[in-house]
């Protein structure tokens, strides 16, 4: 046997060994602790796990009103102004063509006969569909059905004509047989070309309008709304031909096949024809009249900039809708202000809130990587609202994210509050959020990839620790053994 003083050094456990084996025990647990403490962001249902923002503002919560629902009806700047003048007819409506906004009206959204202005869709049409220079053959069946006693420019079978002389003919003297031959020539029949109208009316926002004829002739089935009217003509006013024709005074057509003298169209129009209604700012317009609609007319009108397009239907006087026109018109100009809507008056309130955003966010590992102001270009409110100032927030009340997302898009109203405690919405804040140190739009696959990885390290690197953790326990149990042994060889000696 080796001397004991050999076996003494040989199998002494100093404290130093004890404390390094203690150290390297904690670290292993800690190691352990800290595998499984990785944040686990599976998908839930549980709405517990969202993440609740508030707005940074005390005021009342602002409540956006969506233009897109049928079933909520048109939203006015104003409801019951007290200074509004008063309008003779069933119905009416004023909207500012450059903000979008409908500014005052009545009854907007009742479905009523619109007669002739349903002529603006078809011109619209006519102008996207067909060339100016285009010629139509008359048939039969594009005049055949039109009651008697409707206007006509009395075209006949076989005639040809030009889709330009026909729109002229539809809007100053609102001929039915020329507007029924456009109509024919673009759908092939009454029911065809109420298929086209239909479909474009839509496409337009105009979700209370449907269509049985072309021009207009009296069907209970043929409505729509001053609404709806309003938007179509907005479309009109985008062909700059639509606002020639419609405010031409005299127009001459020339002979056709059929007919050798020259036909001179003079425009029905009171804006156009007469001095007592003549009105500067008008730009376009078309009016319309049937027993089961009254006098209808939709008209546009232009003042520094601003476009306004008035629609009055039911009206008991043809002579009364242009003066009720004319005074909705200027009461739109003179008590209403449209201005630009400047991005950089967000730009504390954006910061403001992406500060807040970020806070509440990066806990959970997410951070905003990327954001969208989409503001409405102008915004009208009243004159005297316009000039007491407003203060500019972002609303995040109700808004929540979820942790659980890798990418999401949050969307907030942003507001202006003026001093009276008036709000309008003045476009939406868009942030993306997105998983820290992740790819911007990993795929599934990669997704799942990168957690059979990341599921496969942990496991490996949890058997190391273990297999080392096993190793040191059994040293440890070794060197113990030693040291019982030594100690009863002492023992054995001093007996």
């Amino acid at each position: 046997l080796p001397p004991p003083s050999i076996l003494r050094r040989t199998n002494r456990i100093t404290p130093k060994k004890l404390s390094s084996s203690l150290c390297a025990g904690v670290l292993c647990l800690n190691i352990l602790v800290a595998l499984f403490s990785f944040p686990v962001y599976a998908r839930t249902s549980d709405d517990s796990k969202l993440i609740p923002f508030e707005s940074l503002s005390d005021q009342a919560v602002f409540e956006e009103q969506s233009t897109d629902n049928p079933n909520q009806g048109t939203v006015l700047l104003d409801t019951h102004p007290q200074d509004l003048p008063k309008i003779d007819g069933k119905a009416f409506i004023l909207y500012d063509a450059l903000s979008e906004n409908f500014l005052v009206g009545d009854d907007c959204d009742t479905p009523l006969a619109p007669a002739s202005t349903t002529k603006v869709l078809s011109i619209i049409l006519a102008l996207e569909l067909l060339n100016l220079d285009d010629i139509i053959t008359v048939t039969r069946d594009m005049y055949d059905y039109i009651p008697e006693g409707y206007v006509v420019m009395g075209l006949v079978e076989g005639e040809e004509i030009t889709v330009r002389d026909a729109i002229y003919a539809s809007l100053m003297t609102s001929a039915n047989d020329a507007c029924s031959a456009l109509a024919f020539q673009m759908g092939g029949s009454k029911e065809g070309f109420s298929d086209l109208m239909n479909k474009r009316a839509a496409e337009l926002g105009c979700l209370n309008t449907h269509f049985t004829n072309p021009f207009g002739y009296s069907d209970p089935d043929h409505t729509t709304t001053v609404h709806d009217m309003a938007l179509i003509m907005q479309k009109a006013l985008e062909f700059d031909f639509f606002k020639e024709a419609s405010t031409t005074r005299v127009y001459a057509i020339d002979p056709t096949n059929k007919y050798s003298d020259k036909r001179t169209l003079n425009n029905g129009n009171r804006f156009i024809s007469t001095t007592t209604y003549s009105y500067d700012k008008y730009v376009a317009g078309k009016t319309g009249y049937t027993d089961l609609s009254g006098h209808t007319i939709v008209a546009a009108a232009e003042s520094d900039g601003r476009t306004l397009i008035g629609v009055i239907f039911g009206a008991s006087v043809s002579e009364i809708r242009y003066s009720n026109l004319i005074d909705l018109f200027e009461y739109g100009f003179e008590t209403y202000t449209t201005t630009s809507n400047d991005e950089s008056e967000y730009k504390t309130a954006t910061e403001e809130v992406i500060m807040q955003i970020n806070g509440k966010v990066s806990e959970y590992g997410l951070s905003i990587t990327d954001t969208v102001l989409d503001l409405q270009p102008y915004i009208t409110v009243r004159a005297t609202r316009s000039v007491v100032g407003y203060s500019t927030s972002i609303d995040l009340t109700g808004a929540v994210a979820d942790p659980t997302q890798s990418v999401q898009i949050l969307t907030f109203p942003i507001i202006r509050r003026y001093s009276d405690g008036t709000t309008l919405l003045a476009g939406h804040f868009k942030a993306t959020l997105s998983r820290e140190a992740t790819n911007a739009n990993p795929s599934n696959d990669d997704k799942d990839s990168g957690k059979w990885i990341g599921t496969i390290q942990k496991v490996i690197i949890v058997l190391v620790l273990i297999i080392i953790a096993l190793i040191a326990l059994a040293l440890f149990i070794r060197i113990q053994r030693r040291r019982k042994a030594m100690m009863n060889r002492k023992r054995t000696r001093i007996l």
